[in-house]
C-alpha cells in the first residue's frame, strides 16, 4: 500500500476538501437553476447517471478536464465551479431572479 497516497487522503478526509466540497455545490446549483433532475442533468451533461452520482461522493476526484467538459456541456466557464463552497448561487445567478 502506497503510504504517501493513503497520507494525502487521510489529509483531504480530515481538512475537507474544500475544491471539492466547492465543485458538487456548484454543480448541484447549475442543476437546479436549470430545473433538471440529476438523472436529467446527466443527460444533458452526457456523463451516465452513475459517474454523476459519483462526482457528489466523498470518492469523487474528478481531473480538470473532466471539469472543463462538464462546464462546456453546461455552458459555463470552468472556474465557475472552483469558487468558494456555498457561494454557487451567487456565480450563476440562482436567487437573483
Amino acid at each position: 500500500m502506497n503510504t504517501k497516497v493513503s497520507g494525502r487522503k487521510a489529509a483531504h478526509a480530515a481538512h475537507g476538501n474544500t475544491l471539492l466540497i466547492a465543485f458538487q455545490d456548484a454543480l448541484e446549483c447549475l442543476r437546479k437553476e436549470m430545473g433538471l433532475t440529476r438523472c436529467a442533468f446527466a443527460e444533458r451533461l452526457g456523463i451516465p447517471r452513475s459517474s454523476y452520482f459519483h462526482l457528489m461522493t466523498d470518492a469523487a476526484n474528478p481531473s480538470l478536464d473532466y471539469i472543463e467538459l462538464i462546464a462546456e456541456r453546461a455552458g459555463v466557464e470552468p472556474i465557475s465551479f472552483l469558487g468558494k463552497a456555498g457561494q454557487s448561487a451567487r456565480r450563476f445567478g440562482v436567487g437573483a431572479r
